[in-house]
This record gives structure tokens, sequence and C-alpha cells, in this order.
């Protein structure tokens, strides 16, 4: 990806016994990164998911069923999704001995970095796509201390206080139930066990104008990934995870800036084109607004530059003692 860089805004909420932790940054080629503190909620919330999320929802069978299409999930690799795994392995703090729940776990690709933590815990990955959990279990390069279960994210396979650590990546905007998978997984979550939720995130709505382009952008996405699917804002995983009795001690905004020919690399780039060229002629003024607060696209020929950035939350949430 050209003149790629990375700005994170770490969010340390202060007050109510949370905690505070350092961040540890890695550097990657070609990335620049930067961490601002912040004590207010920060508005800078872009959006960048994946076409290939592996999150699911009831009643709707989505190509992670397809066992072609979970094998051609699994290949396709990004240096964003693998910056954010590594984030998210930091912020669950592993000690080694853990037990661990992959939420929607696909074919495995995030609870890599997570396993490769262990010494002697592991990652349990439930999934309701069977073809995701197959390709996962046929990995050449096996996963260590990594064991799969078929199940609902919201009707979880598992007894109360099972788990050390819990996470769910790339999959919260696919959710049918959302607010009844966080229950799940605060239920099966040991007392002072913590819950790493990490997805892309659109900017919050200041006015009637952002509303109606949230509603745009969602309706373009669910052509493929069928009418669940609503990107979150990191305000409203914060709430989501508030009212199923989490207390959050820190909340992460990473943003990856681009500027290049076509949206090869970047997740879901295709369905923001998509969202972006039908709103030049359907919708100026919301073009003109995706513009402003996501990114910029000038064709020539047959090909398309885009610039701007997206966003991610990392958002942990505890389970109270």
């Amino acid at each position: 990806m050209s003149e790629e860089h990375k700005h994170e805004h770490k969010h340390d909420q202060h007050g109510h016994g949370h905690e505070h932790e350092p961040e540890h940054g890695h550097q990657h080629a070609h990335d620049h990164e930067h961490a601002h503190g912040h004590s207010h909620e920060h508005g800078h919330d872009h959006e960048h998911g994946h076409a290939h999320d592996h999150g699911h929802s009831h009643g709707h069978k989505t190509h992670f069923h397809d066992p072609q299409h979970a094998a051609e999930f699994d290949r396709r690799t990004s240096r964003i999704r693998a910056d954010l795994a590594e984030k998210l392995a930091e912020m669950l703090v592993l000690q080694g001995d853990e037990q661990i729940l992959d939420v929607a776990t696909g074919t495995g690709r995030v609870a890599r970095p997570v396993a490769k933590r262990l010494r002697s815990g592991r990652v349990i990955g439930v999934d309701q796509a069977l073809a995701m959990l197959d390709v996962g279990h046929q990995h050449a390069d096996p996963i260590p201390a990594y064991y799969q279960s078929a199940g609902e994210a919201d009707a979880l396979p598992f007894k109360s206080k099972s788990f050390d650590r819990a996470f769910v990546s790339f999959s919260l905007h696919h959710f049918h139930n959302s607010e009844g998978v966080v229950k799940e997984v605060l239920r099966v979550l040991k007392n002072g066990g913590r819950f790493v939720v990490l997805d892309p995130v659109v900017e919050e709505a200041k006015d009637s104008v952002d509303i109606a382009l949230e509603a745009r952008i969602n309706q373009v996405f669910r052509r493929t990934h069928g009418d669940d699917f609503r990107f979150h804002t990191a305000n409203s995983i914060q709430r989501l995870l508030t009212k199923a009795g989490y207390r959050i001690p820190r909340t992460n905004i990473l943003s990856y800036s681009f500027s290049q020919e076509g949206m090869d690399g970047i997740p879901t780039g295709q369905h923001w084109l998509e969202a972006a060229q039908e709103l030049e002629t359907e919708a100026p003024e919301l073009a003109e607004r995706l513009k402003k607060r996501y990114f910029t696209w000038h064709s020539h020929g047959d090909h398309v530059h885009v610039k701007g950035s997206f966003s991610y939350a990392l958002i942990c949430g505890v389970k109270p003692d």
C-alpha cells in the first residue's frame, strides 16, 4: 500500500476505578505511528471492515458458508489486519496460561497471533459457519493450542465463568443480536476477565447528511453481507458493552491513511468505492460528505486513485469482580 500511514489515538478513561495500561506499538516498514493521549471522546472514527469478514447473522446464509469462499478468505492477507491482530493480542494482556474464547473465529486468522503468546493456555474458536471452521482446521501450519467449536455467538455452548479472556474481531458489525452476543460473552467470562472488541468504525453522525450517508453505506454492504450488516461507531460499541455490564478501562482508535491506485490491500475497499461511485451520480451531497469524512477518488482511464483514511476501534471491557 503506497504512502500508508497509521495514526493511533489512545483513550484511557479516568475515574471509576479504571486501570491504565501502556500501549505497545509495532513499527512497520512504511508505517508511521503517532500516539496521542486524550481524556475526551474522540470523533475520529472512520471505517474500514472486511469484504470477507466472518461474523454471521441468524437466518442469512452468507458466502462464509461456502467452502470455496472460505478458502479464498483465508488466503487473503493485509498488513492492516495483521497489525490490528497484534494490537488485539497486546490488549488481552496475557500471562500465557489463559483459557481464551475467540467469538466468530472464522478460519482462526486472529487466533494465531493470540495463541503464539500462550504457554499452557488455549484458544477456543466458536463459529456457526462450518466451512470457515473446516478451512481453519486444515491449515498446513496448524495454529498452536487452538480448538474449534460450532455454535452461535449469542448462545455460546459453554458453561458460565469458563474463560479468562475473550475477543471478537471484524465481526460485531455482522451480528443480528449484538446485545445478546456481548451478554453471552460476559456470562462465560470469569470475574475480572477481559473482552476485547476489534471492529471497523464509522464517524459519529453529527447531522442529517451524516445519518443519510451512513444509511447508504450500510445499504451497499448489505448486498454482500445480508440485512443485519451495520457499522458501529466507537461510542456505540462502548455503550453496548457498558449496558451489558462491563467496565471499559481502555479504548484505542487506530486510523490507517492511504493514497494509491485502486483499493487493493484496503479491507472492504471495493465496497466503499462502489458506494462512492453510486453516490456521485445518485446523491452528490452525500458523495461530498463521503469525501470529507473518509476518502476522495479520481478516475483516470481504467484506474481510480483513492486517498483518505479508515479507522478501527479496539475496546477492552472487563467483567466486574
